[in-house]
């Protein structure tokens, strides 16, 4: 095989590899452009926005409910416990120890159960889940009657559909039948018509025959008389 040949065949190899190459970098670009507009779209939705009001909703909720928690549930157990407050009551497995006539350096700290926060946390649960089941419960009858209301509207839809279509079919059918009574009448007419011409044209020429029959004897007679 000649030089050139074999030149030609790696300029060939070379064009292809290249070739390969910027088909891959072109569909590297296209997933990457494709990536991001499909992360346009999706921030773009009312379904993202409406999650982010939801989360936003419900952080200020959780706020209330643990104001509320604080302020008024928390007062009334922690008096009931002999407490300042609801997360300073706990039970104290092992005391704090301090340095001799020192009571702020703790030498080893207070090993305690806080059954006081972990109730105070449940509190702030059940409000939260039972306001949030009151929200659903009522959001799923509005939404159940919303659908009742559509359904209703749809079948109201769909007899009135059916009823135009039987009364369109009717009226096609009336019409249908006045055209028919309406041409077989025209057709009754025009042959009643043509029997009395027919009639009228055979009387006519009987009395032509019949006059010249007796304009015949007349002629008759009155070459006899000569």
């Amino acid at each position: 095989m000649e030089k050139t040949d074999i030149q030609i065949i790696e300029d060939k190899i070379t064009k292809e590899k290249e070739e390969k190459k910027a088909a891959k970098k072109s569909e590297r670009k296209k997933k990457k452009k494709a990536f991001w507009a499909d992360f346009k779209k999706f921030i773009a939705r009312g379904n993202v926005v409406d999650m982010a009001i939801g989360v936003a909703v419900a952080t200020a909720f959780t706020a209330i409910v643990k104001a509320f928690t604080n302020g008024f549930i928390s007062p009334i157990l922690a008096l009931l416990g002999n407490s300042s407050d609801m997360s300073n009551m706990k039970w104290i497995i092992r005391p704090a120890v301090y340095e001799p006539g020192s009571t702020e350096n703790i030498l080893e700290p207070e090993v305690a159960i806080l059954w006081g926060s972990f109730l105070q946390a449940i509190f702030d649960f059940l409000i939260i889940a039972f306001t949030f089941f009151i929200i659903l419960k009522t959001f799923t009858k509005l939404k159940a009657r919303a659908d009742k209301i559509a359904s209703e509207i749809k079948k109201i839809t769909a007899e009135e559909s059916e009823r135009k279509r039987i009364a369109d079919e009717k009226k096609a059918k009336e019409e249908a039948a006045a055209a028919e009574a309406e041409a077989k009448a025209k057709a009754a007419a025009e042959a009643a018509e043509a029997e009395i011409k027919k009639k009228t044209e055979a009387e006519f020429f009987a009395n032509i025959s019949e006059q010249n029959e007796l304009l015949k004897k007349i002629k008759e007679l009155l070459e006899t008389q000569k």
